[in-house]
């Protein structure tokens, strides 16, 4: 890595001020022109992340990511390697509560929808996944519609047999993507 990238994701794993004085660097929002910079910074600074995953980098994982979805939300097309990247490290954390963000990734553009896969829900445990979101869909609000559609996205996936073996699916997945725990876990 370089040392652009490994200040970059110090400062994110720091928090606090460290990490606001980082952000604008890394942020879909911004100048449109300085766009792909960011964009590329972004994508090696999850690259990284990835390549050596801490058990408190929750956070730092689910904000990439949330920036990744709305730059590919802003373009309606493609799939960048970034986001399938910080999906799969999102999910490594195995919690309920990010079903939704993972969802989002999934319906961010046609060509996620064909290269997010559901198995990722499979690492957040199946049935307590399920019970989040059935929980979520019960809701009177916007999240409870999402909670709906992650919900159907789920259960379309068990019914494909998605869930059949996700130990082999984990294994291709983390090397696929690069992910690896650095760590107690």
């Amino acid at each position: 890595m370089n040392d652009r990238v490994d200040e970059a994701l110090a400062a994110l794993r720091r928090g606090g001020h460290t990490a606001e004085a980082i952000t604008p660097q890394l942020a879909f929002a911004g100048a449109e022109g300085e766009r792909a910079a960011r964009e590329f910074l972004r994508a090696e600074v999850a690259a990284a992340l990835a390549g050596a995953l801490r058990p408190t980098d929750h956070r730092v994982v689910r904000w990439l990511l949330e920036q990744e979805i709305l730059a590919h939300e802003a373009r309606g097309v493609g799939a960048r390697e970034a986001l399938f990247t910080l999906v799969a490290a999102l999910a490594r954390f195995g919690q309920p509560s990010d079903a939704l963000l993972l969802w989002r990734a999934w319906r961010a553009t046609p060509d996620t929808r064909a290269g997010v896969d559901v198995e990722q829900l499979g690492r957040l445990n199946v049935s307590r996944t399920l019970a989040h979101l059935t929980t979520l869909a019960k809701l009177d609000d916007e999240q409870a519609r999402q909670a709906a559609d992650a919900l159907a996205w789920l259960n379309s996936g068990s019914a494909a047999g998605a869930f059949d073996d996700l130990p082999a699916y984990f294994l291709w997945a983390d090397e696929r993507f690069g992910v690896t725990i650095s760590g107690p876990t």
